[in-house]
């Protein structure tokens, strides 16, 4: 009898300690504060299991994280509900954003704006350093180094993200082929705005990474970054 009721503690110390492990793994913080609320609540079922002798402590701390976690979900949940994007901004999460929560990008949305361009309009000169980070919404760039055309940027591409990361100075000049549309930050309100949200640090260092990718797969090497 004492082995079956082991055997039944094991099953249930597992079974919760499996929703905490999922809970860590999941992306979505949202998903996170579910799983980690479904399993303090099994974990609380079984400080029961002895009714004649509960164990209060750890049934008042799973009541205790149940209720912060039960309290950012109500919020995460109505700052989600209550989300709007554009057609166009929509376009863009799914094409440059779609790894980054949809808060966070709404984020940094807030912090954006949005730029037409006219044909031969220069967005970056060459060896200097910039005061805003530009994504190509619509349109095309060449990127030229020493007066040469070594590439060109299109939807989804950022301008000057590596001066932007590095400090450094720009490494091309990048001229507007076609008339363009740019979403454009100010360098140090979004430096700050990084510095205060892990989540849209995380995010957008991760954005920068795939775009950087995508810019070496086009075959122009380290020439394609700005």
């Amino acid at each position: 009898m004492q082995s079956q009721f082991s055997l039944t503690e094991f099953i249930i110390t597992s079974v919760f300690n499996m929703f905490y492990l999922a809970g860590f793994i999941v992306k979505d913080i949202l998903w996170l504060r579910v799983l980690i609320i479904i399993g303090f609540n099994i974990e609380l079922v079984y400080h029961f299991r002895d009714l004649h002798k509960p164990e209060w402590a750890e049934i008042a701390w799973c009541g205790f994280y149940i209720i912060v976690n039960g309290w950012q979900f109500t919020m995460l949940y109505r700052e989600r509900k209550n989300l709007k994007f554009t057609d166009e901004e929509l376009a863009l999460h799914a094409k440059v954003f779609k790894n980054m929560p949809k808060t966070a990008y709404r984020k940094l949305l807030n912090i954006a704006g949005y730029e037409d361009l006219p044909i031969d309009f220069v967005m970056v000169h060459q060896n200097t350093t910039i005061d805003k980070l530009a994504l190509i919404s619509d349109g095309l760039a060449k990127v030229e180094v020493d007066k040469s055309t070594v590439s060109y940027v299109r939807n989804g591409q950022f301008v000057g993200e590596m001066s932007f990361l590095s400090g450094n100075l720009t490494t091309a000049t990048v001229t507007t082929i076609d008339e363009t549309r740019c979403l454009l930050w100010d360098k140090e309100q979004l430096k700050e705005l990084m510095r205060k949200d892990i989540e849209v640090e995380a995010s957008l260092q991760m954005v920068f990474s795939s775009d950087l990718l995508s810019k070496l797969m086009s075959g122009k090497g380290d020439q394609s970054k700005i």
